[in-house]
């Protein structure tokens, strides 16, 4: 008899794997809980419990003498929409998580780079010398302006505070210097908001996860059959008409 409902070997190694830690880490959730806030810890941790017991219940479905095949299809069917619902709250709440930390990381980050009002006279110098440097065509010019820009927060501030061309570079290459300013200058912001994008990461890979455990589950077509054949022996029973 075959451990589980669908015997596609795919779909049995994915539920075997799934069903332990290593597995849920590879297609569910691959970071470790011990090593982020708790409250995505717990979101994490619930949801492998919620995908392992049910698919410790899809085996025992799977025996179940009492049941056609396709009710039993059935009621995996009705399986996977229970543990959907709580895989999803943990989707919630790490996607949430992530976007938020991210986005306030980032704003942390780039309020480092805000120009102080009182140089703004400084700033434009800075750009006029970029503009000259890069006008030379000296090749070592754009190093020494990657240099300057994660050591000196002037030039960094002039940089980021007005468009490429007034510092003589491109708008991908003043993009770029800005972002190794920001890795210089605001290292703990950066590292946060990298972490957080990872975790948003974790969301993604969560609904594909389950998607994958769907398709594993159960046959939708006999789940279907199941519910279409079905007599409902607990309908009222109509009385007949007057005069019959």
């Amino acid at each position: 008899m075959n451990r589980y409902l669908n015997n596609n070997p795919d779909h049995v190694k994915f539920l075997d794997m799934a069903r332990l830690d290593v597995g849920f880490r590879v297609n569910f959730f691959a970071m470790n809980v011990e090593d982020i806030d708790a409250v995505l810890g717990t979101a994490a941790t619930r949801a492998k419990y919620a995908v392992q017991e049910a698919i410790s219940r899809l085996e025992r479905l799977a025996t179940d003498t009492s049941k056609t095949n396709d009710a039993k299809n059935e009621a995996a069917k009705t399986l996977f929409k229970n543990v959907t619902k709580e895989v999803a709250q943990s989707i919630k709440t790490i996607r949430s998580y992530g976007d938020r930390e991210a986005e306030a990381a980032k704003n942390r980050a780039f309020a480092v780079l805000e120009p102080d009002a009182s140089k703004s006279a400084v700033y434009s110098e800075v750009r006029q010398y970029c503009r000259e440097q890069a006008a030379k065509g000296d090749p070592d010019w754009p190093m020494r302006l990657g240099e300057l820009c994660r050591s000196d927060l002037d030039t960094a501030r002039a940089i980021n505070a007005a468009p490429g061309f007034l510092s003589g570079v491109g708008d991908d290459r003043r993009m770029h210097l800005v972002t190794n300013a920001l890795e210089a200058f605001a290292p703990d912001d950066i590292a946060h908001m990298t972490h957080a994008l990872e975790v948003g990461k974790q969301a993604e890979r969560m609904e594909i996860g389950l998607n994958k455990l769907g398709h594993a589950m159960f046959n939708s077509a006999l789940a279907d059959r199941a519910s279409y054949s079905r007599v409902d022996v607990d309908a009222p029973l109509v009385a007949p008409e007057a005069g019959e």
